[in-house]
């Protein structure tokens, strides 16, 4: 697994492995991630979240998908791990472990729950820069990547 971004070694982690999707629309080259308006301005994230106690990466990346989105997802396929040590406002010190996928949505089940997460389709080349995390833009790259060849 791939780490990104600088541990602080006078900090001690808590552990967050989490399941998150990169949606492609097979009908363009664009792909949905999630925009999220807050006091500080805008922050752009990949659809998924933390592993439940008991949950498979499947399972939560299900789970995350119909809470932010309202969709079942079919066609997954790994793209990659990556890690990043991250101060979190709201959660503190984190190890992110990010398990990344390359989906489609499927079918629409549900209302979201999380009413702040907007999906928005995008170019991928245009938003490496622009997503929250380090590690989401270290595996942006990696997917651009894997499309080119």
């Amino acid at each position: 697994m791939k780490y990104v971004g600088q541990k602080d070694e006078n900090v001690e982690y808590r552990k967050r492995p989490g399941a998150y999707a990169i949606i492609v629309n097979k009908n363009d080259d664009k792909i949905g991630i999630v925009k999220v308006i807050t006091d500080e301005g805008v922050e752009n994230f990949y659809l998924g979240g933390g592993i439940e106690e008991g949950e498979t990466k499947l399972e939560a990346l299900n789970r995350e998908m119909v809470e932010e989105a309202g969709y079942s997802i079919k066609n997954i396929e790994e793209l990659g791990e990556v890690g990043e040590f991250i101060f979190a406002e709201e959660k503190g010190y984190i190890e992110v472990i990010a398990s990344v996928y390359i989906a489609e949505f499927d079918q629409k089940i549900a209302e979201p729950i999380e009413k702040d997460h907007n999906v928005i389709w995008v170019k991928p080349e245009e938003y490496i820069d622009k997503m929250f995390r380090e590690w989401q833009r270290y595996i942006m790259k990696k997917f651009i990547e894997k499309r080119q060849v």
